[in-house]
């Protein structure tokens, strides 16, 4: 991570600036890139002890503030805290700015990290039909969901980057669990082994399920009672009037012989 010094420009290097023993204070943040409930650290180091803390003040793309914390430096002259990405103040995806004040705006360091967000959509194509299914993912990324019709489940591909959940929007017409025409629980796993989840359903037309999943984790499976017929609508047309051409045949044939 790139630590911004506040010292006067120069033709010296930034790398040498930033170890100067000239620059009063640097910041950095562990990641750079966030999405929404994500751990933030934020660290750095003083070159003096103030005896004041430091003031920390993260802006949005917008300049808006959405934090503001303090934090001591410690008898090593590093510093170190952590703080949750995302709230009702963070509106906006986009390039977010942590600046840090230490005892007055002359000892002052910026750097700035990538917050992406709440709800992605990932589009999952079986037949030649896409449907989208939206979810939130902290401490991850999902790289993709594969769907099987065989086994009626769909497979999300994830890559951890601590212990973390994924709220996802499900559509009944891509997958559903029923059990005498009534909505049954979803079997889910992580990695194989089943898992507990929370469901939430505010649309009747999709079910919501939250799913915990370790630092471990690469793979979560749902596996419903019903997902996109293994054939599509076409498939069934053609297969409806091959079966209707065969019976025609069968009856033609038997009643030229009663002729």
């Amino acid at each position: 991570m790139l630590l911004i010094s506040v010292a006067p420009l120069s033709a010296t290097p930034a790398l040498a600036q930033v170890n100067s023993i000239s620059t009063p204070i640097t910041v950095a943040t562990d990641k750079s890139t966030y999405s929404n409930g994500d751990q933030m650290t934020i660290s750095g180091t003083v070159t003096a002890q103030l005896n004041v803390p430091i003031s920390i003040v993260i802006r949005d793309p917008s300049q808006n503030i959405v934090l503001i914390g303090q934090v001591s430096p410690e008898s090593n002259n590093t510093y170190s805290t952590t703080v949750t990405a995302g709230g009702s103040l963070w509106t906006a995806s986009g390039t977010y700015e942590v600046s840090v004040i230490y005892g007055s705006k002359v000892n002052t360091a910026k750097t700035t990290f990538l917050f992406t967000g709440f709800t992605s959509i990932m589009p999952i194509t079986i037949q030649g039909q896409i449907y989208n299914a939206t979810y939130q993912i902290t401490n991850g990324k999902v790289l993709d969901i594969i769907p099987n019709t065989d086994t009626k489940s769909l497979t999300i591909r994830i890559q951890p980057s601590g212990n973390g959940t994924i709220e996802i929007t499900l559509p009944r017409s891509l997958i559903d669990s029923k059990n005498n025409g009534q909505d049954s629980q979803f079997v889910v796993q992580n990695d194989g082994v089943s898992t507990t989840f929370n469901e939430t359903r505010t649309d009747p037309d999709s079910r919501t399920l939250t799913i915990p999943f370790g630092s471990n984790n690469a793979q979560i499976t749902i596996i419903g009672t019903q997902i996109v017929p293994e054939f599509g609508t076409i498939a069934m047309l053609v297969l409806t009037i091959a079966m209707m051409s065969t019976v025609l045949y069968f009856r033609t044939r038997l009643q030229q012989r009663h002729l």
